[in-house]
Formats: structure tokens, C-alpha cells, sequence
């Protein structure tokens, strides 16, 4: 495979054209839901799925899907009743946005061990593309929460 036909597999699948790193609303609610789910950790009080529901703008019925293979890896609890609901399982500071989507999504590199451009001349500029996207996926929810918060209150609004 020459450089040009790399650099298309690799796009495709940047671009969800493929099967691989391809971030599904799965992926992408349930980082909502284990966010909402953070932000009440230190509190350690279970919510609703309708509250977060509502708060994330998620189907209820999808929510609870999601949720339901967030516990499959370890990171909500459950517990019934009035008082009961979902809370984060784990420190945020324990969790990264790898982990969830690697739950939600799976493999989520862009290589394919059975494509021979990986051990081709450029293989080691792919492998290296592959280790940042997960180097950048690594931030932990404490730290992803601490972003989102400090960037807004630098967004400025004009009308």
C-alpha cells in the first residue's frame, strides 16, 4: 500500500467511513452521563435516570441502555428505591474518557493489525497518530469537568 492509499484508510476511518474510532452517540452520552454523574461524586447521592435525562438532553430509554454497560465495566452503581438511582462507582480522578468509550465504543484504534500499512515505511507515523489520539483521550473526568468549567468562563457571546 503506497503513502496516498494510507492516508485514505486512515482518513475513512477518522471520518466514521470505516469500523474503527468512529465516536457513536453511545460513546458520546455516555461521557454525558458519567459527567453528570462526576459532578455529584463528593455528595454521594444516587440521581434518577430521569434527572439525568433531562439535564443531558438524553432518550430515557437509551440512558438506561448506556448505563446498564457503564456498570457492566464498574464505573456506576445502582441501588432501588425512593432514595435510589445511579451514582459514579469510582473517583473521578480513577476514570478516563478512554475507559468509557473503550466500554461504550470498544476497540477504539486506528489500526487494523491485519492491514499491512502499519509495517510499511511510514507504519511508525501511524502508530504514533494512534498514541496520541489515546494520550489525548486520557484525560480523567476530574480534569475533563475542570476544562469544561474554565472554559466558560472564557466564551464570550456576541449577538
Amino acid at each position: 500500500m503506497n503513502l496516498k492509499n494510507e492516508f485514505l484508510y486512515i482518513i475513512r476511518h477518522f471520518l466514521g467511513d470505516g469500523s474503527k474510532m468512529k465516536i457513536t452517540s453511545k460513546g458520546r452520552y455516555g461521557i454525558k452521563i458519567m459527567l453528570e454523574l462526576a459532578k455529584n461524586f463528593n455528595k454521594n447521592q444516587f440521581l434518577k435516570s430521569k434527572e439525568i435525562s433531562e439535564k443531558q438532553n438524553i432518550p430515557i430509554k437509551y440512558l438506561e441502555q448506556i448505563i446498564n454497560n457503564l456498570k457492566k465495566c464498574g464505573f456506576v452503581e445502582s441501588a432501588r428505591g425512593a432514595e435510589g438511582g445511579y451514582k459514579i462507582a469510582k473517583n473521578p480522578e480513577t476514570i478516563t474518557i478512554f475507559e468509557i468509550l473503550q466500554c461504550l465504543e470498544g476497540n477504539l484504534s486506528i489500526l487494523d493489525s491485519k492491514n499491512d500499512f502499519i509495517k510499511g515505511d511510514s507504519g511508525q507515523f501511524w502508530i504514533e497518530i494512534d498514541e496520541k489520539i489515546r494520550s489525548m483521550l486520557s484525560i480523567n473526568l476530574y480534569d475533563f469537568i475542570t476544562r469544561i468549567e474554565n472554559n466558560k468562563d472564557s466564551m464570550m457571546y456576541y449577538i
